[in-house]
């Protein structure tokens, strides 16, 4: 009874004695960034994040990789943080934040609860990439802050972009269409397209699509509604293009097919100059922004005492 009893004890303690020097392990710090430390756990997760948003696996081939690019965003994330503390920054939109998570998720071909699940499936959470959202958020605030009053426009450059912009942005049309899809014949279609278009001419279109459109858009009478400009092919469109509403086309010969197209409605949005002109005003002094910021980051990283331990 005793030797058991000595047995279980020595096995707790065996199991003890190893989960305190994973423990140890975990939190050994490795680096050290003025007087903030950065331990193994959080090396380890911040890997797995990187190749996370990389969509990558680790793996022995990019391990190496992954774990330099790993210590340099650790490093930049602690020397911000240090900075934050310091000018006392804690204010950031909750807003930009969901926005971060939201678009995260669709570069990852998922929604929020997808990415929560991936987060889940490396032993991570969302908080852990919240968290790192949040340091940028609050550091852009603080740059703004500092540096707001020090952006200037180059206001002929600002012009010249924005012509650019209105040169290469086209004005959007859309148009409401119908349909009648045939098999092409094999020989002399004509016969058939002549039968087509006096059924048109006497009983109308959507009749007609019904009776002879082998398009799935048949069962509508050929109805196949909005469609943008962008989305025609250059055979369609040049066969519609000057159509007014009501009017049909001309026999349009496909690869294996004969389509004709009626013309139901068009709409034409014109660009916005005002939003045009905004973006890029707003564009640029994003960049003049991020300028200050590589900036400032440069100046505190120089400064900054790193030590790898």
């Amino acid at each position: 009874m005793r030797k058991i009893k000595f047995l279980s004890f020595g096995i707790i303690l065996f199991l003890l004695i190893q989960t305190l020097n994973i423990y140890s392990l975990e939190n050994r710090i490795v680096i050290s960034v003025g007087n903030q430390p950065i331990t193994h756990l959080d090396l380890v997760k911040e890997m797995k994040l990187v190749a996370i948003l990389s969509n990558q696996k680790i793996m022995p081939s990019n391990k190496e990789q992954i774990k330099n690019i790993a210590v340099q965003t650790l490093i930049k994330r602690k020397i911000k943080q240090i900075e934050l503390i310091k000018r006392n920054v804690k204010n950031y939109n909750n807003n930009d934040l969901e926005r971060l998570i939201l678009k995260t998720s669709n570069s990852l071909g998922t929604d929020k609860e997808g990415l929560e699940k991936i987060m889940k499936l490396n032993n991570l959470s969302l908080n852990t990439l919240a968290d790192r959202f949040k340091v940028d958020l609050l550091w852009n605030s603080l740059i703004f802050e500092l540096y707001k009053n020090k952006v200037t426009l180059n206001m002929s450059e600002i012009e010249e972009k924005i012509n650019l912009e209105l040169v290469s942005i086209k004005d959007k049309r859309q148009f409401l269409l119908s349909e009648i899809e045939i098999n092409k014949p094999v020989e002399n279609p004509k016969i058939e397209l002549d039968k087509i278009m006096k059924s048109i001419a006497l009983n109308g279109f959507e009749s007609t699509a019904k009776k002879y459109s082998i398009s799935r858009s048949a069962e509508y009478g050929g109805n196949i509604g909005w469609v943008e400009e962008k989305n025609l092919s250059k055979i369609i469109f040049d066969n519609i293009k000057n159509l007014n509403t009501d009017d049909v086309s001309q026999p349009i010969f496909l690869s294996e097919t004969i389509v004709i197209i009626k013309m139901n409605g068009e709409k034409i949005f014109k660009k916005d100059i005002k939003k045009i002109k905004d973006r890029v005003v707003r564009t640029e002094k994003e960049k003049k922004l991020q300028m200050f910021s590589n900036s400032h980051y440069s100046n505190l990283r120089k400064i900054s005492q790193i030590e790898f331990l």
